[in-house]
């Protein structure tokens, strides 16, 4: 049977309600870090974990088609969530 494009999109409404539920838990992680952290004194961000997420966020497609261009979209999207992050925590925890 053929997809409809009605059907797509059920499909990807699906797909940003798992995104959604995703970032919520990321959020609740990356809090319980940042309260451990101000408990410790240690500052927040650290360029080098960063790097290495960024990394290895890419690297999750490593085994599928060469794809440079959507390998930049990965890498833009996760720069976007981090400092997306960021932002909101520090206004959280000031």
């Amino acid at each position: 049977m053929m997809e409809t494009i009605a059907s797509l999109r059920q499909e990807i409404d699906q797909v940003h309600k798992e995104m959604h539920a995703l970032l919520l838990r990321r959020r609740d992680l990356t809090m319980a870090i940042w309260k451990i952290k101000q408990q410790e004194g240690q500052p927040f961000f650290n360029a080098e974990r960063e790097a290495q997420i960024v990394k290895d966020f890419v690297a999750l497609g490593v085994n599928q088609q060469a794809d440079p261009e959507f390998e930049a979209l990965l890498k833009g999207v996760m720069n976007s969530v981090l400092r997306e992050y960021e932002t909101y925590l520090k206004s959280k925890f000031k």
